[in-house]
């Protein structure tokens, strides 16, 4: 996670090309669960302790406002996964940080692949996701490359985004942000939420 400043230096120029703003938008909070979250996992990710509380700030605002809110849990693996990582996810790192929303569970990068993620933005009538969650370059940044091109206006939500350190987050989010995606932070959401005329 940026400074204020850091934010500002570093998508400064991409966020006056295309402001955030927000559409007909849903919250898709990517794999925070215990594989993430967990100290004792493998995976534990540094600092996402303020991932998960901004992306409950993001859920409670969304819901409040009458905006749909899905979860991605990662479970399993596929082939492709399998090769690569060496290793799949087990049922008992596939839990959840948050419970009562809607879960599309998926085994590789793509929340898009293989799941009914696309058919329930659809019933909804969503044209914009906003993407919290782990980890910033990996399923996170491959769902919203996938989302634009299933015809979805994406929104990343850096203080609500997590990597395996600084440098992998920053650069995928300066390539998303220069041919995909609007750049924010989770305040100015919740601002624009609460003067979204829906």
């Amino acid at each position: 996670m940026l400074s204020e400043s850091q934010f500002e230096e570093t998508f400064g120029g991409e966020r006056r090309k295309h402001s955030p703003m927000l559409l007909s938008p849903a919250l898709l909070v990517v794999d925070l669960q215990n594989y993430f979250t967990d100290r004792e996992s493998r995976a534990y990710l540094q600092g996402i302790e303020v991932v998960v509380s901004n992306s409950a700030r993001l859920i409670e605002g969304f819901t409040t406002f009458g905006f749909p809110v899905a979860l991605t849990v990662h479970r399993g693996g596929s082939e492709m996964m399998m090769q690569w990582w060496r290793n799949t996810v087990e049922d008992s790192w596939a839990v959840p940080q948050f419970t009562g929303l809607p879960i599309f569970y998926k085994d590789t990068y793509d929340a898009f692949h293989e799941t009914a993620l696309d058919s329930f933005l659809k019933s909804w009538g969503v044209n914009q996701l906003a993407i919290c969650g782990a980890r910033t370059h990996l399923c996170c940044e491959t769902t919203a490359r996938s989302a634009f091109t299933n015809g979805y206006a994406t929104m990343m939500i850096e203080d609500a985004l997590c990597d395996k350190g600084i440098d992998r987050h920053i650069c995928s989010l300066k390539n998303l942000a220069n041919g995909f995606s609007m750049i924010s932070r989770t305040a100015e959401i919740l601002n624009l939420l609460k003067g979204h005329p829906k």
